[in-house]
This record gives structure tokens, sequence and C-alpha cells, in this order.
């Protein structure tokens, strides 16, 4: 069985393969960070006390693409696109391996506007199941 900490390293390893170029952060980016670069974190779901949150073997998980706007506040859409693309592609190719059953699909993309200063963001959430 997966919990979310093996499914963030199974999104993360997709991600690499896709050789975007750009550094591959699991759950945030380092302080500082100036550099084109992904972040790969789960949903921070909040629960009241009294329930228990289970990640077991499934978790939406987003992959959030980080560009560098340029001196005149534009997108390199060139990158931008380059790296989406890329990881779709990758995002996709997530199988079963060794024998454990995973399935990875996008429930959905979009930009995240203001998510950090000075980039452009492109959040791609993927629901990844594994073992039942």
């Amino acid at each position: 069985m997966a919990d979310e900490f093996d499914i963030i390293d199974f999104v993360y390893d997709a991600v690499n393969a896709a050789n975007t170029g750009l550094t591959v952060y699991k759950d945030r980016s380092s302080t500082g960070e100036t550099n084109n670069h992904i972040v790969i974190n789960h949903l921070n779901l909040i629960s009241n006390d009294d329930e228990t949150i289970d990640f077991t073997n499934h978790l939406p998980v987003n992959v959030n693409v980080f560009v560098k706007l340029n001196r005149y506040g534009l997108v390199d859409r060139a990158i931008m696109i380059t790296a989406v693309r890329a990881i779709r592609t990758s995002i996709k190719n997530i199988s079963t391996i060794n024998g454990q059953y995973r399935y990875a699909h996008i429930a959905w993309e979009g930009r995240i506007e203001s998510a950090k200063d000075g980039f452009d963001c492109m959040n791609i959430r993927i629901d990844l199941e594994t073992d039942k």
C-alpha cells in the first residue's frame, strides 16, 4: 500500500522523467528561488479533530510549474508550453510497476495568478491511485 509520501515520490519521479530542464521540488521550493522550477505537493485538506483523512492508495497531487516573468511582466510562453506538455505526457505514462497498480489522470489544469511574486504558475492537478 502506498501512502501520501509514496505517491508524491511517484509523481516526482514522473515529472523528473519529463526532462523539462527545471529544478523539481517536493512540498515547496527553497527560500528565495529565482529560477524557473516545479513544485509537487498534495492538497492540504483540513479536517476537524474528529476526522481522519486517509490518503492511503489515493491522493490528489498538485504539480505547479513556475516560470519567471520577463522584465515587462510577460510570461515566457515557450518555456511554459514545453514544460507543461512534457509533464502531461510523462504523467500519463505512470502505470503498473513491479506488480503495484498505479493510475494517474489529470483532474484539472489552470493558471494560478499571483501564486508567487515574479512568476507565472501553471497548476496541473493529478489524481493518483495505487493498489486498493
